[in-house]
């Protein structure tokens, strides 16, 4: 039973959020993370916290805007939080790899805030920037991934509502498929054929891997998700592409995997290279090159086309 006084020093996680300016959503996500800022029950079931812990969780804030990350912050206490925002600077041309890591986070977690708000027009824009700030590949790798991630455990914690977890996705699918479409436009080069199994659910690493792809001289040809395994075949033997790229997520059954895509080789009519990436690739498996990131299907993509230039 929390006595009278004690309750005069408790406070609403609104009236938290409120003089922090850290949103409810981040401060609920924090208590489940990290265990802090801990709240205490009412009898009511309604959960109050402590209006001492204004002063440190403000801190936290600053300190978060100075570039630190939120797993190395979120549980300090109020002396090392003014000890760690005197001592370091904002984020300048010098800094290090974990303050530029801190920076990309703290753009993450904006991009959350606007998915909580569903507020697609300022996300896609968001998005747009930074795109012409780091370029595709660095986009990708340094902040679309993150992103997904961030999400995915959003929707775990219970931060994010299935409906704000689809309006992530769609806004993401929006965004990546005029990118890779805009940057694939009049080529005529050697061709990709790009696909997923049959019964995917997921499509965001296949677009992925098309912008990245879309950075070589191919053209692509793009049949996305939930694709007949026939169709595939017959596409393939039509317009004979150089490489066939798959994106398999890890909720497909693993040996069922290895006979579509051993059963493909042996229906294919001209010799293909083919690549998957995602956590339902099989591993070692004949004829089937596995890409573990997309760092590595650029590299992978730069030496294929070299040694296509080669024996052409």
């Amino acid at each position: 039973m929390i006595d009278a006084d004690k309750m005069e020093s408790l406070i609403s996680i609104g009236e938290l959020a409120r003089l922090t300016g850290i949103t409810t959503h981040t401060l609920r996500m924090w208590e489940k993370r990290y265990g802090t800022p801990r709240s205490h029950r009412l009898p009511s079931g309604h959960r109050r916290y402590p209006k001492e812990d204004v002063p440190r969780l403000r801190a936290i804030a600053k300190a978060l805007e100075s570039g630190y990350r939120a797993s190395k912050v979120v549980s300090g206490t109020l002396e090392e939080l003014h000890g760690l925002i005197g001592l370091k600077p904002l984020m300048d041309s010098t800094a290090k790899p974990d303050q530029e890591n801190s920076s990309n986070e703290l753009l993450v977690e904006r991009w959350i805030r606007k998915i909580h708000g569903f507020e697609d027009d300022s996300l896609l824009q968001g998005f747009h920037e930074q795109w012409n700030k780091s370029g595709p590949l660095n986009f990708i790798v340094d902040f679309m991934v993150p992103l997904i991630e961030r999400v995915g455990k959003g929707w775990e914690l219970g931060e994010l509502t299935i409906s704000q977890e689809h309006f992530a996705t769609e806004c993401m699918i929006s965004f990546l498929s005029s990118k890779w479409r805009l940057l694939n436009n009049r080529k005529e080069g050697w061709t990709i054929l790009m696909a997923t199994l049959p019964a995917e659910t997921h499509n965001l690493g296949l677009l992925m891997s098309a912008v990245v792809a879309s950075l070589s001289g191919a053209k692509i040809i793009y049949l996305g998700l939930d694709t007949p395994m026939q169709e595939i075949i017959s596409t393939a033997n039509k317009f004979e592409p150089e490489l066939l790229c798959f994106s398999i997520s890890c909720h497909h059954d693993m040996l069922k995997t290895e006979e579509r895509l051993l059963g493909l080789r042996r229906e294919l009519k001209k010799k293909v290279t083919i690549i998957s990436g995602g956590k339902g690739t099989p591993p070692n498996l004949p004829g089937v090159y596995k890409i573990e990131n997309f760092n590595t299907f650029n590299k992978w993509l730069v030496e294929f086309e070299k040694n296509l230039a080669v024996s052409n």
